[in-house]
């Protein structure tokens, strides 16, 4: 008998190590496995593997009304920072008042009533002594005891518990597991199966051979695994059942006897989510690396943790250089502190910021980005880490610029067409009475003095038109290859005898290529560009550097100048060191009528006459101007391949006539003028203010008519349609079309349908002369 009581307290003994060995796996898997899904990186899990568990039994009194200690594990004193000694035998209430706020003592009632096991999640306890996360589990022994096991989450969770009471203890909480566990004796027969197993399996199969029993989950475990355990030490293996094509961890424990024997337990843990999480993890991981956008992830005090090859391409760190560096190193000045306040606010808050931000690069280049900031929280709901992704949308918004800005312009060019037609009329009367007054006034009186400033006033006014329509793009100018280095030289020598001598001038004439163009406009444009660099040095003097070289572009040149094509260009380049442009001015500068002048220093159609030049000689300009570091002006040409050549000009006298003129236009100050300018000539002229009249007249007396001059926008019958009618009744008739500005109609359409010259208003003396007697002797 002694000797039966001696083996049965061994085997008590080697069930209740059997059961701590179980438990402590069993609490550290389950711990591994939920952290595994929470977190993909390695470090959280090495934390997690070492969390410990608490254990605390209680004893129900009053019918379940109140709840009294029975037993406390070291864990637990630890975590709650209390004495065993101190609590045994003392009411749950009162040493833990909390216990009824956060409902867990509504769990100890059920689970005792019931007998069903509960889960308590995460919660939240704190009171004078105690403060952090809970996660508990409640279940009841069959002995009628409640046991509490819980894991401090605030402390890293690393579990440990003893089981101290008795084999039905044991077995009760390995009732409890979820994972598959069974043991094997030394000689491969079942000693003992969970539920989990046995629910599994379909069958209890103690007793039975290890193999055969448990079937496709064991039948894979390596040889090398049996010689372990005998050997004493523990092994893992992986394996996927067939039967229900779900993947295993698999851990073999060995377990030692008194009397020399070791069995072996073995444990299946369910990985299939993990594994599934794990691959979804690496597809995202490789989605991120492959990413366009640049995509930083930062922790909460804005440290660069990780960044994708997109944003190493983009901003030329590479990741040795920029993980470890705080966020700061991306900011630019172009973003005041409040701007940066606010957008911390709000991911600080757990909210998503969206907006668009400009970021310095390594090579100190801004780029401006659309960015998300998104918040990433852990299990409690704290924020970790910060995901930043950011779209480039530097050359999107530079094209963007530039639609806004031709938009505005092809607007201002249509206003403009408007303005030119009226004005002209109104010029072609101011210049053409003042040229018949010019030639009945004596020279050298105050009279013709007074005469000739109306006419130079009345020029300007024209020139005046001439650069609206040039900068709206809208009027057609004669174009020659033009050498711009000889316009370049010669244009600096007027800016120097022009500006102050406290502003230097250097020069790199480089370029002798030629470009298809009209010379007094690029001329235009070079005294432009250097009188304005000019007066914003006028306080201080400072440096006017004019470049003039070739220059190649290509695809990677066009990312920073998307308006040029490939090609050969002339790069003119104008620099000043004067006192520089914002933004907000930096844009508006070649708007019509713009200017950061003085009232009577300048009108503010200098700069939108020079793009308008530059664009209608199929070239580019840009401007680049940062505030007290002065600006820079390039404008880009393409280059022609031909050879300059010479022409000569001839100045001869007006020219006369004695035929008969048909004139007509709908304004009676320019039929009166242009009567008496004809008539001036030699000519007899029938004028009409009417195209209906005139059409009449013409009907009756074609052949008295020698030539039609019309104009072209008029009530009733156009120019056009006027010509159309003449040449139907009489086809041989020249005809001359006037017009202050059409967009319909032009030089080339004219000659087309049978009309001999086109001429713009306000015509002059000389022009509608040498253009009369060209005609009638063509004829």
């Amino acid at each position: 008998q002694f000797e039966l009581k001696l083996i049965e307290e061994q085997r008590l003994i080697q069930s209740m190590e059997t059961a701590r060995i179980l438990l402590e796996q069993e609490i550290a898997e389950r711990k591994q496995a939920e952290e595994a899904l929470r977190a993909s990186e390695e470090r959280y899990r090495a934390l997690f593997d070492h969390m410990r568990d608490g254990v605390a039994i209680y004893r129900a009194e009053n019918d379940g009304e109140d709840f009294v200690f029975v037993d406390f594990n070291k864990s637990a004193e630890r975590i709650e920072n209390i004495r065993r000694e101190d609590i045994i035998g003392k009411s749950v209430q009162i040493m833990f008042p909390s216990v009824k706020d956060f409902g867990l003592f509504d769990v100890f009632k059920r689970v005792w009533k019931t007998g069903k096991s509960e889960n308590f999640p995460i919660t939240r306890y704190k009171d004078e002594r105690i403060s952090g996360w809970r996660d508990n589990f409640v279940y009841k022994l069959p002995s009628g005891e409640i046991v509490a096991v819980y894991s401090d989450e605030t402390e890293r969770k690393q579990a440990e518990e003893a089981l101290r009471d008795s084999e039905e203890k044991f077995r009760s909480m390995m009732e409890s597991m979820k994972a598959l566990v069974y043991i094997c004796s030394s000689d491969f027969r079942v000693e003992y199966m969970n539920p989990a197993m046995i629910k599994r399996t379909g069958i209890d199969a103690t007793g039975e051979v290890c193999h055969k029993a448990i079937h496709d989950l064991d039948e894979q475990c390596p040889g090398c695994v049996h010689d372990k355990i005998q050997q004493g030490e523990s092994a893992e293996t992986a394996t996927l059942s067939p039967k229900d094509n779900r993947y295993y961890n698999v851990s073999h424990s060995p377990i030692f006897h008194q009397d020399g024997s070791i069995s072996k337990m073995t444990i299946f843990r369910d990985m299939t989510e993990s594994k599934k999480s794990e691959e979804e993890r690496i597809r995202l991981a490789t989605a991120i690396e492959h990413a366009s956008e640049s995509i930083i992830i930062s922790d909460r005090p804005g440290t660069i943790r990780y960044v994708n090859p997109a944003f190493e391409q983009l901003s030329g760190f590479n990741r040795e250089e920029i993980i470890g560096q705080n966020f700061r190193i991306l900011k630019s000045d172009k973003h005041d502190e409040a701007f940066y306040r606010e957008m911390y606010d709000i991911i600080s808050r757990g909210h998503t910021w969206a907006g668009r931000i400009i970021n310095t690069m390594k090579n100190g280049t801004l780029r401006k980005f659309e960015t998300r900031i998104s918040p990433v929280k852990d299990s409690s709901g704290e924020i970790i880490n910060f995901v930043s992704v950011n779209r480039d949308v530097t050359q999107e918004k530079a094209l963007e610029a530039q639609l806004r800005h031709a938009q505005r312009m092809d607007a201002i060019g249509t206003l403009a067409g408007g303005v030119a037609h009226d004005f002209n009329n109104i010029l072609s009367a101011v210049i053409g009475f003042t040229e018949l007054a010019l030639d009945d006034a004596e020279k050298g009186t105050l009279q013709y003095e007074n005469l000739q400033e109306v006419l130079t006033a009345g020029s300007r006014a024209k020139d005046l038109v001439l650069q609206i329509l040039t900068f709206s793009r809208q009027s057609d100018q004669e174009q020659k290859p033009v050498n711009v280095q000889l316009i370049a030289k010669e244009a600096l020598k007027m800016i120097r005898a022009s500006i102050p001598s406290t502003i230097e001038i250097k020069q790199n004439i480089q370029s002798e290529a030629l470009v298809m163009g009209d010379s007094t406009q690029i001329h235009q444009v070079l005294m432009n560009l250097c009188t304005n660099a000019a007066h914003a040095m006028d306080d201080k003097g400072g440096v006017l550097t004019v470049d003039l070289v070739d220059i190649k572009v290509d695809s990677e040149f066009i990312s920073d100048y998307p308006e040029l094509k490939p090609g050969t260009y002339i790069n003119l380049t104008v620099t000043d060191t004067g006192y520089g442009m914002a933004l907000d001015v930096l844009d508006r500068i070649f708007d019509p009528f713009f200017t950061t002048k003085e009232k009577d220093k300048g009108t503010g159609m200098g700069l939108s006459v020079v793009h308008g030049i530059v664009h209608s000689h199929g070239g580019s300009i840009y401007a680049y101007s940062e505030p007290g570091k002065g600006s820079t002006f390039r404008v880009f040409l393409p280059v022609l391949k031909r050879r300059l050549e010479s022409e000569e000009r001839i100045e001869r006298p007006i020219p006369t006539g004695t035929e008969r003129i048909l004139f007509v236009d709908d304004e009676l100050s320019i039929v009166n003028i242009g009567k008496k300018t004809l008539e001036s000539l030699g000519y007899d002229v029938v004028a009409r203010t009417s195209s209906i009249e005139a059409l009449e007249f013409f009907k009756t007396q074609s052949d008295s008519v020698d030539i039609v001059i019309t104009d072209l926008t008029m009530p009733n019958l156009t120019g056009e349609e006027l010509a159309e009618e003449l040449m139907q009744i009489r086809p041989d008739i020249p005809i001359i079309l006037c017009t202050g500005f059409s967009a319909k109609m032009d030089e080339q359409k004219a000659m087309e349908m049978g009309i001999r010259a086109f001429i713009s208003k306000p015509i002059l003396k000389r022009e509608i002369a040498e253009t009369i007697r060209k005609v009638l002797d063509e004829k």
